[in-house]
């Protein structure tokens, strides 16, 4: 299992190997292995299941916000800006928003990540430099390892 934990974001990767007996044309035993992925990343209450869509709409979200601040790292007071949403209904009713802002505080960069749930903030969080990259990293390994039967 693989896991993630950063400030209520949270991926975990597993797989299970399933065993599967037949016999071939020959009638000789046989046995195949398949590899069962189940990938998982939350913001809070907001599910991401193997979502290829909205998994890339996250990793181009903290790649694009990266550029901006590895180009923008030297420049006084100079703002980076982004502002994108992710919205999805909620299974028990309801929508949830998932916002990616940069912000600016003391002339760093930081990028805002936050839940909305009928237009109330619910959990929020800022991530610099760094914490982004670790994200984008656990986030671009969920996205390798997806199957067509990942969920």
């Amino acid at each position: 299992m693989l896991e993630f934990k950063l400030d209520g974001i949270r991926i975990e990767i597993t797989v299970e190997m399933e065993r599967h007996d037949y016999k071939d044309a020959n009638n000789r035993g046989r046995t195949r292995f398949e590899r069962q992925i189940k990938i998982s990343v939350r913001f809070w209450d907001l599910h991401l299941m193997g979502n290829l869509q909205e998994l890339s709409f996250v990793k181009s979200s903290l790649i694009y916000f990266m550029q901006g601040y590895w180009k923008r790292s030297g420049k006084e007071k100079s703002r980076i800006d982004f502002a994108k949403r992710l919205t999805k209904k909620h299974p028990n009713g309801g929508k949830h928003s998932l916002y990616f802002i940069a912000r600016q505080k003391n002339n760093k960069n930081f990028l805002q990540v936050y839940l909305e749930k009928n237009d109330e903030i619910i959990n929020e969080v800022y991530l610099d430099g760094q914490e982004v990259l670790m994200l984008d990293i656990a986030i671009g390994k969920a996205i390798h390892l997806l199957t067509p039967i990942s969920g």
